[in-house]
């Protein structure tokens, strides 16, 4: 018998039901953006909906909240408009790179999580956050394997991430021009690899990533545009 093509996992509100019906209310979906990056902060999203919007979803959620990575810019600032209009709450914090240097980039996550729940006015019960973690939280933590398309919640904290993330990239680019951040966002793109090999890393590359790791224990000195 001839298959059809395999259909995409679309995010549901299915785990967050799931936790409600444990005696859970206030699940706080939490996604982190920045962690491959060679350059920039790192960038933590956290979003909560209420039992009603969890209970009985707009119908304009359906193909509008996504993983950040699977829709385009546009498609993206729609999703945060739903996301403003239907959350309880949605923020984001951000650690800059030399908090990444040096906590790692586990540690910055753990670091970035706690001082967001540390200092937001609607205080989550349970989170779910992407990935897989063993972290030290405040609260009942539950991570999620690919939970950025399993979950609205999550995937509208990879939304938020990712507008905010972004932003700061496309300014940080006017500053440290050569690394084609506005387009890559730090990544370790072949063109923003062969731009540090070139002029060197700026002073907002992460130093514990490579290659900028192995420059710097060669000898290789930060860029002039770090310097101005």
């Amino acid at each position: 018998m001839r298959r059809g093509p395999l259909t995409e996992q679309a995010p549901s509100f299915d785990l967050e039901r799931e936790l409600v019906g444990q005696g859970y209310r206030a699940i706080a979906g939490v996604d982190e953006v920045g962690r491959g990056s060679l350059a920039g902060p790192l960038c933590l999203g956290l979003v909560i909906f209420g039992p009603s919007t969890i209970a009985k979803p707009p119908p304009l959620f359906i193909g509008c909240i996504n993983d950040s990575k699977k829709i385009s810019p546009r498609a993206r600032h729609r999703a945060l408009d739903v996301i403003g209009r239907h959350a309880l709450f949605h923020g984001f914090f951000m650690v800059s790179h030399r908090v990444v240097d040096r906590l790692s980039i586990n540690g910055a996550t753990e670091f970035a999580l706690i001082r967001m729940l540390e200092g937001i006015p609607v205080k989550p019960d349970m989170v779910i956050m992407d990935g897989k973690f063993n972290f030290q939280c405040p609260v009942p933590l539950k991570t999620v394997i690919r939970g950025d398309s399993r979950s609205y919640s999550i995937a509208s904290a990879s939304v938020v991430a990712k507008i905010h993330r972004d932003e700061v990239l496309r300014r940080l680019d006017t500053r440290y021009p050569g690394y084609g951040l506005a387009r890559n966002k730090g990544y370790g793109t072949l063109a923003h690899r062969d731009a540090i090999a070139r002029i060197g890393p700026s002073a907002i590359h992460r130093k514990s990533y490579e290659p900028v790791k192995s420059l710097i224990s060669q000898g290789g000195l930060f860029s002039h545009e770090s310097r101005s």
